[in-house]
């Protein structure tokens, strides 16, 4: 403890005062960067094929997949906010930035101790006999800010909490997506299992009518080996495709977080009567290129990671600088507690230590170096992620309007094949074509139906990458938004 007086005639007023005054005078210079926007060469438009698909319907105001019109796909997404593992990760590590904050914030303020001490001694030369020293006194600490180091530690940490806010709705976004996709692949597989059984048990019948006609000389036995060849064929089919759903029941146990259905997948998916998938969405948001830039929660992530870089180029380089730290103390000390609190018995302390760095062999430019790679290094990530963005919502954009000609195509053929089934059926009862037309034309269906739900499964997913590299209806929220106001403010 350092050596204290016991004169209270002495001006503490006038010290308190010139440390406030110097603290004002020197406090918030703020050395290093301000942070400023990457110029950023964005397209000002969307090709005419993508704009004039773009909808000027305010429709992003909703969640986007509540779009889709499905009970079941709604209820496995708010399962998956509340219990996916991914989630709760993301949300952990904003949990993790936001205390990191809390400490950066709290290092500008002063530090206020309390202590209490007793010491006795017997110096035995004197012959004085024993001595009693009580102390009870409370101490500041407080280290100005002259050159912003803890200002940019605070400013750095504020963007950091940002960045993880947006990372944890960039996550969001993603598991939900995941979830829309296994959802729909596995909504598509159940119906090419219902198309497979369908065929299955079309095929038996066959093979027992032509069964049937040889018994009475009007097949031959060719005709039910065929028969029999292609009900065996649309037997093999099933069971890939039932595991294949399978294998989705539990990607979207793993996505919604069931522990209890990993290895059994999630079961209530609404088999029984499982209607046709949905129609695409057809509105989707109007958004100019520019608006990505705020649209986007990954977008903002790599910016507010820029931000935290900058600020710590400043940081590193105020390290370099010389510190002032302040330690002020009031007491009162005394032989016995029953004068402590006299007047004559009040202590007081005030100091201060100027630090500097004056050789370290380079640590502080080393500090400085890495800072300024560091920040280089979130620029490129910050302007990939926005290339990134850009490609996505091109190629989701090809992947849809390619998916509607594919489906309208297949909705075509299927037509075609039903027809070429009715003639080949009526052909081979008029004794006009061999058996193994109407099993090719059969054939031919079956294989057009199973592409036909493919392909409206493709172009429902691409709608759906399409609405989310848009943006989706992601908005900044309450917090989000005041950490990114302080951050401008500190700039």
């Amino acid at each position: 403890m350092p050596r204290r007086t016991r004169d209270s005639r002495r001006p503490r007023s006038e010290a308190l005062a010139l440390v406030t005054a110097l603290a004002l005078v020197l406090g918030g210079c703020a050395v290093g960067p301000d942070y400023e926007r990457p110029a950023l060469a964005l397209p000002t438009e969307w090709p005419d094929e993508i704009d004039a698909g773009l909808s000027d319907t305010d429709v992003d105001r909703i969640a986007w997949w509540q779009r889709f019109h499905d009970p079941v796909l709604e209820r496995l997404i708010r399962e998956a906010m509340i219990n996916s593992l991914n989630i709760e990760l993301a949300a952990a590590r904003v949990q993790q930035a936001r205390a990191l904050s809390g400490l950066r914030d709290a290092e500008r303020y002063p530090t206020v101790s309390a202590f209490a001490e007793v010491e006795r001694d017997d110096p035995g030369l004197t012959g004085s006999g024993i001595d009693t020293d009580i102390v009870l006194a409370g101490s500041l600490e407080y280290e100005l800010d002259l050159w912003g180091r803890l200002s940019r530690s605070a400013e750095s940490a504020r963007a950091e909490l940002l960045a993880t806010a947006y990372a944890r709705d960039a996550v969001q976004l993603a598991v939900i997506g995941d979830v829309v996709t296994a959802y729909f692949s596995y909504r598509a597989l159940a119906e090419q299992i219902q198309i497979t059984e369908r065929t299955i048990e079309s095929r038996r019948e066959s093979l027992d009518v032509e069964q049937s006609r040889l018994d009475r000389g009007a097949s031959t036995e060719l005709a039910v080996r065929q028969a029999e060849a292609e009900l065996q064929t649309s037997l093999a089919e099933l069971p890939s495709l039932q595991a294949e759903a399978q294998r989705q029941r539990r990607v979207l146990a793993v996505l919604v977080g069931d522990s209890q259905a990993v290895i059994s997948g999630v079961s209530e998916l609404g088999e029984t009567g499982l209607p046709t998938l949905p129609e695409a969405m057809t509105d989707l948001p109007s958004v100019l290129p520019s608006e990505l830039l705020e649209r986007r929660p990954d977008i903002r992530a790599a910016e507010a990671y820029l931000i935290s870089a900058n600020a710590d180029i400043g940081a590193a380089r105020a390290a370099w600088l010389p510190r002032l730290n302040l330690l002020g103390i009031l007491g009162t000390g005394a032989a016995s507690p029953t004068d402590l609190f006299a007047a004559s018995s009040t202590l007081w302390e005030l100091a201060g230590a100027l630090t500097m760095p004056v050789l370290d062999f380079g640590r502080q430019q080393a500090s400085v170096a890495g800072a300024e790679a560091q920040r280089e290094i979130a620029e490129l990530q910050y302007r990939a992620t926005i290339l990134t963005a850009f490609q996505e919502v091109g190629d989701a954009w090809t992947q849809l309007t390619t998916a509607e000609q594919r489906l309208l195509a297949r909705d075509q053929e299927v037509q075609a094949r039903v027809q070429v089934v009715e003639l080949a059926e009526r052909r081979y009862a008029g004794g006009y074509a061999p058996y193994l037309e109407v099993l090719d034309a059969r054939r031919a269906l079956f294989d057009a139906e199973l592409s036909r739900t493919t392909a409206a499964r493709d172009r429902l997913l691409a709608a759906a990458n399409l609405y989310k590299a848009l943006g989706g209806g992601w908005q900044a929220d309450d917090e989000q938004q005041d950490l990114a106001n302080r951050w401008r403010e500190d700039a």
